[in-house]
């Protein structure tokens, strides 16, 4: 099993037994923490009240600490990552005991030997997940859902993952190739169906999709490919099933997203089913956007159809991926060229007068990107290969150009050639700078706190954490929630909102996913770069953040910081 950076604590005896002392229980509903031990049997909460008399069972101290129920994750991109890494760093290390996964249109299943190169590219490329992991570390035993589950299950991994079918893998094990360019015929939509019907009765949650993303050759991914009637076909079976939702990306680099999102909106909503996505966030370049997704969801839900749009309190600071990035997916002909190129066709692409005029058109007339080609400031040099370069480091693009005048992609070009295509180039505070903003939108009763994308884009950012920042910036040092509300929100909220019984509360009979910290101990620290991906790669790493432990079924899975090595987290199944 991989080790994370911080090497592995021995392990508590496995019994799903456990006596935590000493601690105020903030019991996830909301209601003012109160004085009180909690006892659990068998991965279960069997006793709550003060002064427990120990029955020799493993003990945590929660002296001066909460105890909370675990943290729920509703959007990460770890289904592959478990397998390399079941502990699923470090995600135990900020009290998470449960991640959805399976968003954005992408799942490792349906899959076939047919479909298996062109699925593990599509899921690499999109988000940023080193391509040879598929291969060499993913071991494809399955072809359903249920053989995905059961393939997970059979090793354990340290946090519980529910999870939903992607849309794109859908449209590509029913019709192939022609997944990506055209509609589905009607025995076509039939055949989804079926294949989200049989995941369905094996325990998935719902189905993902996407109107925003691109292959590495900038094709749109084939869940884009989608029409009025597929969408009834497949919702009809998540309706059918009586329980279950939809999560998706909206188009939001397109002309009009929210046409698209509140047709598919009242699509779920006709059938009564809950609706999210993610990419929701304040935007500099876009200030009253927020405000109008947030009017949307308003409007919808007084006519009593829910869209919830998911919120990240953290910054979009995002490190450009010079082999796997989407930032350049809104210029096709130009840069994002640069980043599907390999080897020496990189430079040379780089070099090609035609191409130099074809980025420059581009540049000019992209009016939106995730890469801020209108924003020169917000680029940050953080790693050069050039000596010349060595000045630039920790200044911007902004002060490149003033150093070199020229058309700002012909600069960016010449600085990339000289720095082995490669540089270390960091694009800062893309959304989510204004903090203000932030937090009127946390507290939004239309709005979700989610999105972390955990798992993505390791190598231009670590998403992880994001419960440390909320409880660190949003409670204790600007109290724009209190302690029990965001407890709240990051558990039973999530479970009562996407269907996750028994967890999401500390309540006698619940599952023992549970949280022990102290407020004032919590820390949210800067992403590092580690070298411990399978092969000898690298990724971002945010440290623990302070919490004196994660419990999954009874387990702790981390104590102090340090992961405990233990497994006992197992996929959800919608059907418990």
């Amino acid at each position: 099993m991989t080790r994370n950076s911080l090497g592995y604590r021995p392990a508590m005896p496995d019994t799903h037994d456990l006596l935590i002392r000493g601690g105020d229980v903030i019991d996830g509903t909301g209601a003012t923490a109160r004085r009180a031990d909690v006892r659990v049997r068998g991965g279960r909460i069997a006793e709550i009240g003060p002064d427990l008399p120990p029955e020799g069972e493993p003990e945590v101290d929660a002296v001066n600490a909460v105890v909370t129920p675990g943290f729920i994750d509703t959007h990460a991109h770890t289904d592959p990552q478990v397998f390399w890494d079941p502990a699923l760093d470090p995600e135990p290390l900020h009290g998470v005991t449960t991640m959805l996964v399976g968003n954005c249109s992408l799942s490792l299943y349906p899959v076939s030997d047919a479909t298996r190169p062109e699925l593990a590219d599509l899921f690499s490329y999109i988000e940023d997940v080193p391509r040879h992991l598929f291969d060499d570390h993913v071991p494809w035993t399955w072809s359903d859902f249920g053989g995905y589950r059961a393939a997970v299950d059979a090793q354990g991994c340290a946090t519980n993952l529910a999870a939903l079918v992607g849309h794109s893998p859908l449209r590509l094990a029913v019709m192939g190739d022609d997944a990506w360019n055209r509609v589905a015929t009607d025995a076509e939509r039939a055949a989804m169906a079926d294949l989200l019907h049989t995941a369905m009765g094996q325990g998935a949650y719902g189905f993902s999709t996407s109107f925003l993303d691109v292959d590495a050759q900038g094709r749109p991914v084939p869940s884009r490919a989608a029409d009025g009637a597929e969408f009834d076909a497949l919702l009809d079976v998540v309706a059918a099933h009586g329980r279950g939702f939809v999560e998706f990306v909206p188009g939001l680099l397109g002309p009009e997203p929210m046409v698209a999102a509140e047709d598919l909106a009242r699509r779920c909503g006709a059938r009564g089913l809950l609706l999210t996505w993610t990419g929701f966030s304040v935007a500099e370049a876009n200030p009253g956007g927020a405000q109008r997704w947030v009017g949307l969801a308003a409007r919808l839900a007084a006519e009593g159809i829910t869209i919830l749009p998911q919120l990240s309190p953290r910054s979009g600071d995002m490190r450009i991926n010079w082999d796997s990035s989407m930032m350049f997916m809104s210029m096709p002909e130009g840069w994002h060229r640069v980043i599907a190129a390999r080897g020496a066709d990189k430079a040379a692409l780089l070099r090609d007068p035609d191409w130099r005029t074809t980025a420059r058109d581009e540049w000019d007339r992209t009016e939106r990107a995730i890469f801020p080609h209108r924003n020169p400031a917000a680029l940050r040099f953080v790693e050069v290969s050039d000596p010349e370069s060595a000045h630039l480091l920790g200044r911007t693009f902004a002060d490149l150009l003033v150093e070199r005048p020229g058309h700002p992609s012909d600069v960016l070009a010449d600085f990339v050639l000289a720095n082995d295509c490669r540089p270390g180039l960091v694009a800062v505070g893309l959304t989510n700078s204004d903090v203000d903003a932030v937090a009127a939108l946390l507290t939004d009763p239309h709005v979700i706190i989610s999105s972390s994308d955990a798992g993505a884009h390791a190598n231009m950012l670590c998403a992880s954490g994001d419960t440390t920042l909320l409880l660190t910036r949003h409670v204790r040092e600007r109290a724009d929630l209190t302690l029990e509300r965001a407890v709240h929100e990051l558990t039973a909220r999530q479970a009562d909102t996407f269907g996750f019984p028994g967890r999401g509360l500390v309540t006698e009979g619940a599952v023992a996913d549970l949280v022990v910290f102290a407020l004032d101990e919590l820390h949210y620290d800067a992403d590092e770069f580690v070298t411990d991906i399978p092969g000898g790669g690298t990724r971002l790493r945010r440290p623990e953040g302070g919490y004196r432990a994660t419990v999954v079924a009874g387990v702790p899975v981390q104590r102090d910081g340090v992961l405990t090595g233990a497994l006992p987290g197992r996929i959800l199944a919608s059907t418990d």
